[in-house]
């Protein structure tokens, strides 16, 4: 039997019916191009890092063909091996290690050994509860490790859990893996004095096709190499937003927010820069505090503490510092007015004293031996503005360590670092 063919019309007719789909196809994605405007910024390139430093003790574990779990000494990284991943018993070591990915939040870990590659996927979870402060968003949180060459390599797919505030990715291999955000408002949290102004940026650190969200949507087992951050495009920015006191002002890209003039105690207010996409609504945030009029410091790593306070000079030009309230009632002396002043104890020129409740005092020295010798503290006051009466005096000062002593022996009976800063009006 003979093959059939189609009559010539007929194939006529068909390339003419292809050649016109083809142009209704070219003619309705320019359209859609024309219509959402174009996106010429593609992310900024791969770039190469050194490798993070270590910044803890090496730890090791031992793991056979049945399978099995670790967790780092910080417990903010558990390595699962499933079994069947490797055929015999295995040792696994985990260094903790400086994030040196532009895009990187917080530290990282060096897994061994490099050159094993699984027979079966390990899971990598991190926990990132620490980090909140530190995100723009969560949304923006992904895991990555570093190639050879030094590129920093974001994986796909990753499985977020926001109630537990762990970031898992499965992975046939060992190297070093940092926790990154492809996407940053800078800052994502700052710190401000009444009246002082922060400048605000939106910045990339992916490569990506039509949109900048593209990330949150892969399926598959790609991974996206990082680079630098790059400003976003202005037109990808739908809107700036404030919660709280202050002003804000924004543009594109980039936004500039002003703390409220006066402020007599501690306040919070949040900018928000919200993203244009079409599949999600990203919200990346930046959490503000201003501190307003008093002096504000914290024993050790403990709770921060603000207190009213003054300052004034008396006779000899001598200025002092003081602020209480029902628990603490702190003074500070030192000679002259502004410049940076260490601790003299012994001869009471630059002096510090915390009296708490119960009539123990922390002093500017410290007994350091049996034989009772005093040294003093290190640290020091700074005052970095004094003005006329009735101006902000504005400054800061460290204490390491402070001496801590009885108020019924008199007699030391422990240590502690004490840091502050302090913005009080001068009275005299």
């Amino acid at each position: 039997m003979r093959d059939y063919v189609a009559p010539r019309n007929n194939l006529t007719m068909n390339k003419i019916f292809l050649f016109a789909s083809s142009l209704l196809l070219v003619f309705f994605f320019s359209c859609n191009k024309e219509k959402n405007g174009p996106i010429p910024y593609k992310g900024p390139e791969p770039v190469s890092r050194p490798a993070g430093d270590p910044t803890g003790a090496l730890q090791s574990f031992q793991i056979g063909a049945e399978g099995g779990e670790f967790t780092t000494a910080d417990g903010k990284l558990k390595v699962t091996i499933p079994a069947g991943a490797v055929a015999e018993t295995t040792n696994f070591q985990v260094q903790p290690i400086a994030n040196t990915a532009d895009a990187g939040v917080g530290g990282g870990y060096r897994l061994f050994p490099h050159d094993l590659n699984f027979a079966k996927p390990v899971i990598l979870q991190f926990n990132y509860e620490d980090l909140i402060d530190s995100l723009a968003s969560e949304d923006v949180l992904s895991i990555a490790y570093q190639s050879d060459d030094g590129i920093w390599h974001m994986v796909r797919p990753h499985y977020l859990n926001k109630a537990n505030k762990t970031i898992q990715t499965p992975s046939t291999h060992f190297s070093d893996w940092v926790l990154v955000t492809w996407l940053k408002l800078i800052p994502p949290a700052a710190e401000l004095n009444t009246a002082e102004e922060l400048p605000l940026t939106v910045l990339n650190f992916h490569p990506y096709s039509d949109d900048l969200l593209a990330p949150l949507v892969s399926s598959d087992n790609s991974t996206l190499p990082l680079g630098e951050g790059k400003p976003v495009p202005s037109n990808l920015i739908k809107k700036w937003q404030l919660t709280g006191p202050g002003k804000l002002s924004g543009s594109g890209n980039k936004a500039t927010y002003t703390a409220p003039a006066t402020a007599t105690s501690e306040l919070n207010a949040t900018v928000v820069a919200e993203l244009k996409s079409e599949a999600h609504q990203l919200l990346l945030l930046s959490n503000i505090k201003i501190f307003g009029e008093g002096i504000r410091y914290r024993y050790g790593n403990g709770e921060w503490r603000t207190i009213p306070g003054h300052v004034g000079v008396t006779m000899g030009n001598q200025s002092g510092l003081g602020g209480e309230d029902e628990a603490d009632v702190l003074t500070i002396i030192w000679n002259g007015t502004t410049g940076t002043h260490s601790w003299n104890y012994e001869g009471g020129s630059v002096a510090m004293t915390i009296t708490n409740q119960i009539l123990s005092k922390y002093y500017v020295a410290f007994i350091e031996n049996t034989e009772g010798d005093v040294t003093n503290s290190g640290g020091n006051i700074t005052i970095d503005n004094w003005g006329p009466v009735g101006t902000l005096v504005t400054g800061r000062f460290t204490v390491s360590p402070s001496g801590l002593r009885s108020g019924l022996t008199g007699r030391q009976i422990g240590t502690e670092a004490i840091e502050g800063s302090f913005r009080v009006k001068r009275v005299k």
